[in-house]
């Protein structure tokens, strides 16, 4: 009997090693690529299961001291380029990589086009707008100057001199919906594997009233913020005393996500990405021979 039960703990611990090693990034030869495919994951964080990965810790666990940062993968991410430790890149140029400040100018762009100040290229006055043609009088109306005359004199406010501009405090809240996790999947012939190689994020900028569309703030590689995310703590919210770095919640795939782009062809709807997924795994299935 109890050499039964060792046998079974040997074979479910082999089994477990097994498969972290099937998920970890491995540096694998191009000569030993079988068969890859890039594909984009994207992760909706409002998800239950990958709520963790976005976790603000409370101050009542400031002091554990195992791991530096504690609020999640995008202050986690931003703090690593604030800190120095490596830089962001602009989603449509990996040649444009950007420190802090050039983050947060481009955090503030966004901002911008939520309260209206950047409308993104709409059309700024009526008669750019395609088959529309202002009569005369509202050309008229549209050039008067509006004057206000105050109804008595009064003396003009006195103006703070050389005033300190007010420190911006950025709101990760439109940027913890929506991350994209862009992988190669590669099936080595040497270990006759299927290998998930994490080759970099994008952080999303979700616009909270849901009129603008989608934009990507930047991208991080995965060889860059390695070591960032492996200081970054995955909380499992039922037991205090069962905890990960986001490094290890990525690479034991501690998360749900669908699959949007397949080798460069996207997909456009559930159901697609569902079959998509299935038919890599059968794919892979039909690589053995019994």
């Amino acid at each position: 009997m109890k050499n039964s039960f060792c046998l079974k703990s040997i074979l479910s611990i082999c089994l477990c090693v097994l498969g972290i090693q099937t998920f970890a990034q491995f540096t694998i030869r191009p000569d030993d690529h079988f068969w890859r495919k890039r594909i984009v994951n994207r992760l909706i964080l409002d998800e239950k299961i990958n709520r963790p990965l976005v976790r603000h810790e409370s101050e009542w666990y400031a002091d554990d001291g195992q791991y530096a940062e504690k609020d999640g993968l995008i202050a986690s991410l931003i703090n690593g380029v604030k800190q120095g430790k490596y830089l962001a890149y602009h989603p449509d140029d990996w040649e444009k990589g950007m420190n802090y400040d050039e983050l947060v100018a481009r955090m503030k762009e966004f901002d911008q086009a939520m309260t209206g100040e950047d409308d993104w290229g709409e059309a700024d006055t009526f008669e750019e707008i395609e088959g529309f043609e202002p009569t005369g009088e509202a050309k008229e109306e549209a050039a008067e100057e509006w004057v206000f005359e105050p109804a008595f004199d009064e003396a003009p406010l006195p103006q703070p001199e050389n005033q300190p501009e007010a420190p911006y405090e950025i709101d990760l809240a439109p940027y913890e919906q929506v991350v994209h996790m862009v992988e190669d999947r590669i099936f080595d012939k040497n270990r006759s594997s299927m290998l998930y190689n994490i080759a970099f994020f994008e952080v999303v900028w979700v616009d909270p009233s849901g009129v603008l569309p989608e934009k990507v703030l930047a991208r991080f590689k995965w060889k860059d913020v390695e070591d960032q995310l492996a200081q970054t703590r995955w909380k499992n919210r039922f037991n205090d005393a069962y905890a990960h770095s986001l490094k290890d919640a990525f690479v034991m795939r501690m998360f749900h996500s669908f699959i949007i782009d397949v080798g460069g062809e996207p997909v456009n709807s559930l159901l697609e990405a569902e079959r998509r997924r299935q038919e890599m795994v059968e794919f892979e299935h039909n690589l053995w021979s019994y």
